[in-house]
């Protein structure tokens, strides 16, 4: 059966009468008609919205619309769409349908286009036909983050991940709720907002850039939306998610529900649609059981990813600290043992190997100093009270820290001379970064005990068989505890 054009109101002249206005403009070219000058096109009468594409029949300014399933962008002065408005929102109310309109926000038309307010950021405005309510939207900074508000149906999440993928969208408004204040001869008097603005997009305030506006009666639901976000694209969520949702009578009328209303549905039909359901129902439990595993395996590694990439001081010696545990290593911190900087910042052993690891940092390149440090401190470790036979020392450095961790040199060090002089380990946070995060325990104790006399395996075989020995120039038979407190 063929399918009939959904109606909808639309508050704009239709596109010739905007296409005679254009031309006169351009005939216009001295400017005598300043009143013709001003006028502009809206964006809900472009030319290029194929509405006979999307099976719909915009009723414009003028035409009948109590039959109409949705309003666009409906006026709220009369001879500017107000009345089809009116009679639109009636037909809803005597059906007993959802009212269902669309409004753009930060969309001026008119002698009003053009304006600035000298008094603060701009701010526009959504009036509410035949209520004391409008809706305020007041610029926010560029770059600002917008989230999905939480709670939201099909329809409303739809919208939300549409809006926030939409690149026409460059900057947001906050949205309010606005009373009027009316003058007679009585006095001033105050209106408060009438209504419910359920947000849909909101900033990291929880205020509203993108919302739903309930009416008191329960009739009337107004979606506001940047003015930048193109009609090519509300107008196929309007047909797919917004009006099966809300207004499913609509396409009743249309013919468009023929093939999935229940009472007109076949036993084939009904069973997969079951299925259908059933499977999707185990997708929303399953996706929110990997939603909150995803939110715990973040959680747990949040510090130390941030402390390996971006820490410094304490708070990066506490994330290599925490990967060298994770890895098996006994670590124990020097200063908390010490009470004081008197050495380097981690004694780490793993086996019957230890090394005393120096942890820097840098904003930019590595400074060689700091090799030099650990050096430094490897000299003076063993005439310190109750220090333990070491196997060596390791530097761990976290440089370019301006950088994005993605973008940074892998290697802390490239003068040749350097490298060929240096006995010890330096290992790159990027480094240990990498293979903490590959769960590669083998790889993090092979970057700290790679060099010097055992190698890793033989330290741990060493803890298995009982074997004390550490480095053939400190190392003795009987071995001290591998640290002692004073």
């Amino acid at each position: 059966m063929t399918q009939l054009p959904i109606p909808v109101q639309v508050g704009s002249e239709p596109p010739d009468h905007w296409d005679g206005i254009e031309r006169r403009q351009r005939q216009d070219s001295g400017g005598a008609l300043s009143y013709l000058r001003k006028k502009e096109r809206p964006s809900v009468a472009r030319p290029d919205i194929n509405w006979r594409a999307w099976g719909l029949d915009p009723r414009w300014i003028g035409f009948e619309t109590v039959d109409c399933a949705a309003a666009l962008q409906p006026g709220t002065f009369s001879g500017q769409g107000a009345d089809e408005f009116f009679r639109f929102r009636q037909g809803a109310e005597q059906r007993g349908e959802t009212a269902l309109v669309i409004s753009p926000i930060g969309e001026i038309e008119g002698e009003f286009r053009g304006g600035y307010n000298v008094f603060g950021s701009s701010v526009s405005s959504v009036s509410i036909g035949r209520t004391h309510t409008s809706i305020n939207g007041r610029m926010i900074g560029k770059g600002a983050q917008v989230r999905i508000a939480p709670n939201l149906g099909d329809a409303d999440g739809q919208l939300a991940l549409r809006l926030l993928n939409c690149k026409a969208v460059a900057r947001w408004r906050s949205l309010s709720l606005t009373g009027a204040v009316s003058e007679s001869v009585y006095g001033r008097e105050e209106h408060d907002p009438e209504g419910t603005l359920l947000p849909i997009l909101e900033t990291e305030l929880g205020e509203p850039v993108v919302a739903a506006w309930l009416s008191p009666d329960g009739v009337e639901r107004r979606y506001v939306l940047p003015a930048e976000a193109p009609w090519t694209m509300v107008l196929p969520w309007l047909l797919e998610q917004a009006l099966p949702e809300f207004v499913p009578g609509a396409l009743r009328r249309a013919r468009r529900l023929l093939d999935s209303e229940e009472g007109l549905s076949t036993r084939r039909e009904r069973e997969v649609r079951a299925e259908l359901i059933a499977l999707n129902v185990d997708y929303r439990s399953r996706l929110s059981e990997l939603q909150r595993h995803l939110e715990e395996a973040q959680s747990a590694v949040a510090a130390t990813r941030e402390g390996l990439l971006y820490g410094t001081g304490a708070r990066l010696v506490d994330a290599v600290r925490s990967v060298f545990e994770y890895a098996g290593i006994q670590v124990v911190d020097l200063d908390d043992e010490f009470g004081d900087t008197k050495n380097a910042d981690l004694l780490c052993t793993y086996g019957a190997m230890s090394r005393l690891v120096e942890v820097k940092s840098a904003t930019g390149s590595a400074s060689e100093r700091a090799y030099q440090d650990m050096l430094r401190h490897l000299r003076e470790w063993p005439s310190l009270p109750g220090a333990t036979p070491v196997a060596g020392g390791a530097l761990v450095i976290s440089h370019d820290l301006r950088k994005v961790p993605l973008e940074r040199n892998p290697a802390p060090y490239s003068r040749p001379e350097f490298l060929s002089a240096h006995t010890e380990p330096v290992i790159s946070a990027l480094e240990l970064f990498s293979a903490w995060r590959e769960e590669d325990v083998g790889a993090i104790r092979q970057l700290l005990f790679i060099s010097g006399t055992a190698s890793v395996a033989q330290a741990a075989g060493a803890e298995d068989t009982g074997t004390r020995e550490v480095d053939t120039a400190t190392a003795s038979r009987n071995r001290r505890p591998w640290f002692r407190r004073r």
